[in-house]
């Protein structure tokens, strides 16, 4: 079932991936740079909303060389009208730090990535995953809308958090980490949305417990008294 899973997975992705300008890259470094950046803006802040402001950020700034030099004033002014400042202050001074200690390579270490200001646990494990090709997976609620879906579980059951790792754990594949966290997101926002779930293009229907039940609500909300 492992296999079956990833393989119905990562096939999909293969064949239906958006061509998101974060995955346009030259080279390793490009590819790291480029994906820092964009979990950075992706902060609480859908995808086609952070496109426009990617590009014209990335055509100021095509390095993280180049940003680590930048101005405060300049960065914000690049990120007017995205919202959460705090995003574009903590990317600035994170590339410094890289720049100052790490001779401008972003380490590919996840405990260090935590380190670093703006960056906590999802969005270390998402640049393990993306950019590294690690074996983490940034959990966020389009995967956990997903992997609920799939298995049937609501979010009132005990240690729901740790259950959603645990089977994504399962059924994850043994190599291509970068491709499969991609994957997951990408039918988390395309497919298996929280409302009106295309299931009819969905890759894993066939092995959802959800679709089975005719039942998609993995939210359960305690009546208030």
């Amino acid at each position: 079932m492992k296999n079956v899973l990833s393989n119905k997975i990562l096939a999909w992705y293969d064949n239906h991936q958006r061509d998101l300008p974060w995955r346009r890259y030259r080279g390793f470094k490009d590819r790291i740079y480029k994906v820092l950046v964009s979990e950075f803006m992706l902060q609480q802040t859908q995808v086609k909303t952070v496109i426009p402001f990617f590009n014209k950020f990335i055509k100021v700034f095509p390095n993280l060389k180049k940003l680590s030099k930048a101005n405060l004033e300049k960065v914000y002014k690049l990120w007017q009208g995205l919202g959460y400042y705090s995003r574009a202050k903590n990317l600035l001074n994170t590339a410094k730090i890289v720049q100052s200690e790490y001779e401008g390579i972003l380490p590919a270490d996840y405990e260090i990535l935590k380190s670093f200001p703006g960056i906590g646990e999802y969005t270390a494990s998402a640049i393990m995953a993306i950019a590294f090709d690690e074996d983490f997976i940034g959990i966020d609620g389009n995967v956990e809308r997903f992997v609920a879906r799939l298995f049937g579980y609501k979010n009132n059951e005990k240690n729901f958090k740790k259950i959603i790792f645990l089977k994504l754990k399962e059924i994850k594949p043994k190599k291509n980490f970068s491709q499969f966290a991609q994957a997951l997101m990408e039918i988390g926002a395309l497919v298996c949305a929280p409302q009106n779930p295309r299931c009819n293009i969905c890759p894993v229907q066939r092995n959802c417990i959800s679709f089975k039940k005719k039942n998609f609500n993995y939210k359960i909300f305690n009546k208030k008294k």
